[in-house]
């Protein structure tokens, strides 16, 4: 009879030690899965975080980088549009610029390189401004007699030779686009064996450049 309740006793014991163990073991297990699911819930937040901060930091840079207008590119790249300059004298080009390679002077009896346009034209026909500015020169040069320059600002200066002495605009004058500025002569020293002609030349920053480039119909 003893010995029947001492192995039922020990039949308790060992039952209530596997519940213990199992109920230990859950709880083991438990805790794992909530260590596991908050440690994804902690990455996807922090997967969230970082995709808003970089789609912010897109927004906010496509918000700070200006648009440029093509148009007003090419504007500027210029210095100047086409359209802002006119034909100073309507006439046949009798000798044309050329910098690239010598061209017959026929005064000179040589070839020469020829920084400027020169457009035939009659006696006391009338010169015009190709464009706004301010006149700075007003003389007689060496090569091209009665000489006018006209200042248009960003280093662009229009000169004007062969002229005559009457109708001579004065120095300093402010002029906007086709103001007379002179009258065609016969005064250039390189140039009196060409048909009566306006020399006409454009520099830019003291270079001679092409007035082809600037004027439309040239």
């Amino acid at each position: 009879m003893r010995q029947e309740k001492k192995q039922k006793d020990k039949t308790a014991a060992v039952l209530v030690l596997c519940f213990c163990l199992m109920a230990l073991v859950s709880v083991f297990v438990v805790k794992a899965n909530i260590d596991k699911l908050r440690d994804n819930m902690d990455s996807t937040e922090t997967a969230d975080v970082v995709k808003k901060q970089t789609v912010a930091q897109e927004e906010e840079t496509e918000a700070e980088t200006p648009v440029v207008d093509s148009r007003q590119q090419e504007s500027e790249g210029s210095g100047a549009s086409s359209s802002e300059f006119i034909v100073p004298l309507e006439g046949k080009i009798i000798m044309d610029y050329s910098m690239d390679m010598p061209i017959y002077w026929a005064t000179l009896d040589q070839y020469m390189t020829h920084e400027g346009v020169d457009i035939a034209g009659s006696a006391g026909s009338e010169v015009k401004a190709c464009a706004a500015g301010t006149v700075t020169r007003v003389e007689e040069d060496d090569r091209f007699g009665i000489t006018v320059e006209v200042n248009h600002g960003e280093g662009l200066i229009s000169i004007y030779g062969n002229l005559q002495q009457e109708g001579l605009i004065e120095l300093g004058e402010v002029v906007d686009k086709g103001a007379v500025i002179g009258k065609v002569g016969q005064s250039s020293s390189f140039e009196f064996q060409d048909p009566q002609h306006l020399h006409f030349a454009m520099t830019l920053n003291g270079s001679p450049v092409n007035p082809h480039d600037y004027i439309q119909g040239l």
